[in-house]
């Protein structure tokens, strides 16, 4: 595996390239934003507590934690004083999970798809819920570039499909018969294990605003 910087890479060498989603894609903290928003004001109503306390401390949670960190929901259930409960933790997971978030490509991503898909097969394999996943996957209408057939969405395959597994590869068509390199771009530690376990090249989007030149 090779780690390559973003300016040196040399796509002749490649036919097929692959994607992580989020915190690649898009910037994950935009749909944090939102999903916390929505499960700070649940927490707000039946907790009779601040919206901004809540939403606030989440974020900055978040921020320490990362979006693997499973215990944020029990923790500020118990920063404004309450006994997390099983039923109220699944409330708001399950107000993350069934979440509709509305995103969009920032342009200078939407232009570089633009241009890579117009000599390169392009693939995404993404972990997390189905259900939200797919719903980010629309918003964001990465099926202009992304063909079904060349996407996967670990979580509906199961737990043991999830990255850095390279299990999923099983399931993208344009893998099959491969003799170039594949090179794959993601943003967390396991995304570069799984590069290195598939022996693709590996791009690591390792600040969104700054790979991206977004402002």
């Amino acid at each position: 595996m090779k780690y390559l910087p973003f300016n040196k890479i040399q796509f002749d060498q490649y036919s097929v390239v692959g994607f992580d989603m989020d915190g690649t894609l898009y910037e994950e903290e935009i749909f944090i934003r939102q999903v916390y928003g929505s499960v700070a004001k649940y927490l707000s109503d039946i907790l009779s507590d601040s919206y901004e306390f809540i939403y606030s401390w989440m974020i900055e949670r978040w921020k320490e934690k990362g979006s693997s960190y499973p215990f944020i929901f029990s923790e500020v259930i118990e920063q404004v004083g309450l006994k997390a409960s099983e039923e109220l933790i699944n409330d708001c997971l399950n107000i993350y999970r069934n979440f509709k978030p509305i995103l969009r490509l920032n342009k200078n991503v939407e232009k570089f798809l633009n241009e890579i898909s117009k000599k390169h097969q392009l693939f995404l394999i993404t972990d997390g819920n189905f259900k939200l996943q797919k719903e980010k996957f629309n918003s964001l209408k990465l099926e202009k570039w992304f063909k079904e057939e060349n996407v996967v969405f670990t979580g509906k395959l199961g737990r043991e499909f999830y990255k850095p597994s390279i299990r999923a590869t099983e399931y993208i068509e344009c893998l099959k018969n491969m003799t170039k390199p594949v090179v794959y771009f993601g943003d967390r530690n396991i995304d570069e294990q799984f590069a290195l376990n598939a022996q693709f090249d590996f791009v690591k989007v390792e600040n969104f605003h700054y790979f991206w030149g977004v402002k």
